[in-house]
């Protein structure tokens, strides 16, 4: 691929991200004003408590994500990035369709099926790091990666501020412009995507979908014990970015009395600052002090911040939350840059949908124990993140930059060094 195609499939898959994150994120300012302020059917289902009923929609999503991105990555390695995809973005938007029947009709238990099926179906993500990783070279790395998760980010701002903008008119439209979303993107992939990774015809024809979910699921992965070590790593931050990602709009509703917009407009600002951190400082941050130490230094801001959220002011969330935005992005972007560089010799799919599986994965958890959590104050939910952040951090600093071990029981053909190596080994 000469670097002219390798860059208009970039920026075809950018608007694809972007339209994909947005359709994804669309729900979230509406679900908890959804349950603690309104009463029917649909929010006192089996006459249980709204917030655990908002707990369970929390965790049913990302537990479809788990499952699906555990064999999508690994699937699009072996069947195409394109043809994967394409199939994924239509179950997807046959979910959002079927969410809206859901609303209209109050039926909690076919909306948490709707929503189990479309986050099976949007573990794809992966595929879309596997793709921007398959485009170096001619392009780099890093700042292909650092693009992806930037325009994920603008998903995540254009997507909360249209769902909250639409949520005083029905919840249920946020949902129809999902499925909008999900078609148009569809449309993008057929005729503008260029297939980065070949089929491979021998594994296909006698690869079952059994075997594929069985056999090369992403967690095949963790019987290396470097991957491992990494994987630790990711559990537990992701465990602590969605401690907050997951309660931070319940708690400026218990704090603040925050509606659907004003959710969707600081949401805005907290995304704003993860695409410009992505954009800008990531290249940056990596040539100078290195992945590894960019992430202990952002993972310990996040973790102060998490712990001491009972301080934030109302107005000091506008100041706060920007701040939280870069420090997020930082570690998020980088430590998927040092695994794909470190393990390179690896199916990138496989790679990155075992990252995603890890952040579905503890989405769930922290969407059921953070619920039981968040009864008392979920504010308290917050705070168990920053604990968590804080194993994180000690993990990251004695298993790779105190105790610079990773390069054990790599493959021989993983020849390339990092600089982040480079730096560990000097």
């Amino acid at each position: 691929m000469t670097e002219l195609q390798a860059r208009k499939s970039l920026y075809t898959l950018l608007l694809i991200v972007l339209l994909s994150c947005a359709g994804i994120a669309l729900p979230y300012p509406i679900l908890a004003p959804l349950f603690l302020n309104e009463v029917n059917d649909f929010t006192t289902f089996a006459n249980l408590n709204p917030k655990l009923l908002l707990g369970f929609l929390l965790a049913i999503y990302p537990l479809g994500v788990l499952i699906g991105s555990s064999f999508i990555g690994a699937a699009s390695d072996i069947y195409g990035r394109k043809k994967v995809l394409m199939i994924t973005l239509t179950i997807s938007a046959i979910g959002y369709l079927c969410s809206v029947w859901a609303l209209l009709s109050e039926n909690y238990l076919l909306f948490a099926l709707t929503r189990f099926i479309t986050g099976i179906s949007e573990g794809n993500i992966a595929i879309a790091r596997a793709i921007a990783i398959d485009l170096s070279p001619p392009l780099d790395r890093t700042r292909s990666y650092s693009l992806v998760s930037a325009t994920t980010y603008a998903g995540w701002l254009v997507g909360p501020l249209v769902g909250g903008l639409l949520q005083p008119y029905g919840n249920h439209h946020a949902f129809v412009v999902g499925a909008i979303a999900m078609a148009l993107t569809i449309v993008l992939v057929h005729f503008l995507l260029t297939e980065t990774k070949s089929p491979a015809q021998v594994v296909t024809s006698k690869l079952s979908l059994r075997r594929l979910i069985y056999q090369q699921n992403s967690f095949t992965l963790l019987k290396h014990q470097p991957i491992r070590r990494l994987f630790y790593v990711f559990l537990f931050s992701t465990l602590a970015t969605n401690a907050f990602y997951e309660f931070y709009p319940l708690w400026l509703v218990e704090s603040f009395n925050f509606e659907g917009p004003g959710i969707g407009f600081i949401t805005a600002i907290l995304t704003t600052a993860m695409i410009l951190s992505s954009v800008n400082l990531l290249p940056y941050l990596k040539r100078r002090v290195g992945s590894v130490n960019a992430c202990l230094i952002a993972m310990t801001l996040f973790a102060i911040f998490m712990l001491f959220h009972n301080l934030i002011s109302e107005q000091g969330v506008w100041y706060i939350y920007p701040l939280i935005g870069v420090v997020i992005a930082i570690y998020n972007a980088l430590l998927s840059v040092y695994a794909s560089e470190k393990f390179d010799h690896e199916d990138q799919g496989k790679l990155m949908g075992l990252i995603t599986t890890t952040f579905s994965l503890s989405n769930m958890l922290m969407a059921i124990v953070g619920s039981l959590i968040a009864i008392y104050g979920s504010v308290y939910a917050i705070m168990t993140g920053g604990i968590l952040m804080i194993v994180a951090v000690l993990s990251l600093y004695y298993g790779f930059a105190g105790h610079p071990r990773l390069s054990e029981n790599t493959s021989p053909n993983d020849k390339e060094i990092s600089a982040d190596d480079r730096q560990l080994n000097d």
